[in-house]
Order: C-alpha cells, then structure tokens, then sequence
C-alpha cells in the first residue's frame, strides 16, 4: 500500500460562546482505495503567523507521497528533515508550534490508516487497551467582566445538568476577579463542582503565583498548572517545595522533559498528542513512568479526529493518574465526522472501530470549508472570553 494523494481542507467552526476555531483536516488516499483521516487543531492561536494552507499542503505531499503508510517510524524520520526540532526541542507553552501539529496531523492519519487496513482501533497498535473510558474536566475561561461572573455560573449549571461536574479554570488577568468567581462557585455550587486546577498559563513569576496560591487555595483545586514563565523550571521547583498540591506542566518535547526531571520541576506531565504525534508522544508517557511523574493528556480543544487520537493515546498507556483535558467536541456547534466521539459526564468514552474509529462526514466538511483566518471575526486566542 502506498500513499497516493491528500486532500487538506481548512475549516472554521464556532465554539458555544460564538468565537471561531480554525482547523486543517487532513486525508490520505492510497492506491489500494483506502483513506485516512487526520486533524491539524484550533489554530488559532497562531493568528499572526497563520501557515499557509497552500505550503502546508505541499509540504505533506513531499513528506507523505508514494510512501507506506506503515512505515510510520520513516515517515517521522523524513519529517523531522523538514519539520526542524518539532519534537525533540520545542517550546513548553504553549505545548506545541505548527511544526508539531502538521506532523500530528500526518501521523495519526497514519495510524488511522494502518488501523482500517488491519480492522482493528488504534489502541492495539500502540500496545492494547488498558481503559475503556478517560477521565475529563472542563475549561472555565477567567472572568474579565462583571456580566462575565453570571455567564460563567450559569454555563456550570448547564454542565452539571449534564452530568459534567469537573472544571480546571484559567486564572491570572485579574486575581481580585478570579477570587470572586470562585467564591461565587463555592457559594452557589459547593462540593457539587470539583476544581482539578488552576492554569496560570506561564504569565506568572513562579513568587506571583505562591502569592495567588495563598489567595486562592481555599476553594479547594488538585493542581497549578503552567505556574511561571516558560522554562523556569528552577522556579516551579521551588514553587513545588512550598505549595500542598501538585504542579503540572505541559510537557512538549524529549528535551524539556529531561529537563523537568533533572529540575523537580513537576509532579504531573501535561502531554497532547499535537507535540509531534501518537508516535512520539508516547515516548514522553514512557518517560513519565520511569522517572515516576504522572501524567494527564492536554489539548488544544480538538474536533471528535483529534480528540479520537487523545482517546486511543490515553486508552493505551498504563495509567492515566490525573483528569485530562479533551473535551473539545463538547466546546464546538459543529463537528466534521457523521458521530462525534462520546462523552458520559465526567468520562470520553475511547472509540472501539477500525482506525481512529471516525468516519468523516463530507458534506460537514465542505460547509464548514473557510479561510483559516478571518481578521473580523472574534478568535478564542485573540484575547476574548471562550469555553
């Protein structure tokens, strides 16, 4: 089998909020009929340097064309030749660049393709299934405004509805606010909503967050995500040493890893599947487990594809010590498969088909097809409040 063409299909899609999310899904087309489908995620974030979907798609055809789709190891090898340091040395937040997305979005189109030609989930080729379900939490956006306060409560009351009741919330613009919205939680939710962290999203001197840390620990959170400036990992060491919960970090590359456990940086290792892939990211998760730091699986808030890969991630190594973070087909209006990836209150449930056991919807995907930037509309990573 041999990789014969691709298919690269930007797309906008609409969070609940209203703001919009830019995605690139990727198929690979074989000379033997079969089609595998992948996902570049919410690129937003890249806003001012949007990659050019003409380039990326040249780039793929040159990495991917004519190649086995089997050979996964090789095609990691190739891109690593034009994809420079996106895996070995890359940055720790945000946990990922365009280089490691483009090549996540080849490799777990590899392995849904590998996976559809052996009829079996993508579980199994990455050492079988240890769990059937991942535990999952929620993200609460801060508050900026006072109409912000309201919204908020009422979006938790919604979620707990539905049997959601596990929230992380960004902190950080204003700490008076942050104070207040948790307040505000306890007051109307109490023990209903459980807190697994707070994400300083690396914005912080590591002493400005034990000063927010002393604040905030009274409502009652598991973990301090990102809690100072990227790489400052004797910062987070020290942090570590005076604080009674966990520290996590997001953990993107072979060498910040080593780095955090030469440090002590960390307790808990925040890994996503968008920092090179299914391939390599499991080498960070084998890390973890040998230097004995847990591990939660992170996201840029995927489409059901992506999130897929997290499933199958998280379904194959042997414990997932902390709630994780994919829950991105619960953020957006729209979707690109024809049945998005399944959730049960507090749990994804890992798909069980052939490959990454998605099946693309076509006539969603041309609906949704839009440039990946659109200067006039109001992007999550532009500065507006989103969930």
């Amino acid at each position: 089998m041999k990789i014969s063409s691709i298919t690269l299909t930007p797309i906008q899609t609409h969070r609940r909020t209203g703001s919009i999310s830019s995605h690139l899904i990727l198929q690979l087309h074989t000379d033997e009929g079969l089609t595998g489908i992948g996902e570049i995620s919410d690129l937003d974030c890249y806003r001012m340097y949007m990659p050019d979907v003409d380039a990326v798609r040249l780039g793929i055809e040159k990495i991917v064309l004519g190649r086995d789709p089997f050979a996964i190891q090789a095609i990691h090898t190739e891109m690593a030749q034009y994809l420079h340091n996106y895996f070995v040395s890359a940055p720790s937040y945000p946990p990922f660049t365009p280089a490691s997305q483009i090549a996540a979005g080849i490799d777990m189109a590899c392995y849904d393709l590998v996976g559809r030609a052996l009829n079996t989930p993508v579980y199994n080729l990455l050492g079988g299934k240890s769990r059937d379900a991942m535990e999952i939490c929620y993200p609460l956006f801060q508050v900026k405004a006072e109409e912000d306060y309201d919204k908020n409560l009422g979006y938790i009351a919604e979620l707990l509805g539905q049997g959601i009741s596990r929230f992380r919330y960004y902190v950080g613009v204003d700490f008076k606010k942050d104070e207040k919205f948790l307040a505000a939680v306890r007051d109307r939710f109490g023990d209903r909503v459980m807190l697994k962290a707070l994400d300083f999203q690396a914005r912080h001197y590591w002493k400005d967050t034990l000063r927010a840390y002393d604040r905030l620990k009274q409502f009652g959170f598991e973990l301090i995500e990102s809690p100072s400036w990227r790489e400052d990992f004797d910062g987070m060491s020290e942090l570590r040493r005076r604080v009674d919960v966990e520290i996590s970090e997001h953990c993107s590359s072979a060498t910040q890893a080593m780095q955090m456990i030469r440090a002590g940086a960390c307790d808990v290792f925040n890994i996503t599947v968008n920092s090179g892939g299914l391939l390599q990211v499991k080498k960070l998760m084998a890390l973890a487990e040998l230097a004995g730091i847990r591990v939660l699986i992170g996201t840029t808030q995927e489409l059901s594809i992506g999130s897929a890969a997290h499933a199958h991630l998280g379904a194959s190594v042997p414990d997932l010590h902390v709630a994780s973070d994919t829950v991105g087909p619960l953020l957006y209006v729209e979707d690109v498969v024809k049945e998005r990836i399944r959730f049960e209150g507090n749990r994804l449930i890992v798909p069980t088909g052939p490959g990454l056991g998605m099946e693309l919807d076509h006539d969603a995907l041309e609906s949704l097809r839009a440039p990946l930037v659109e200067w006039d509309l109001a992007a999550h990573g532009a500065g507006y409040l989103s969930h």
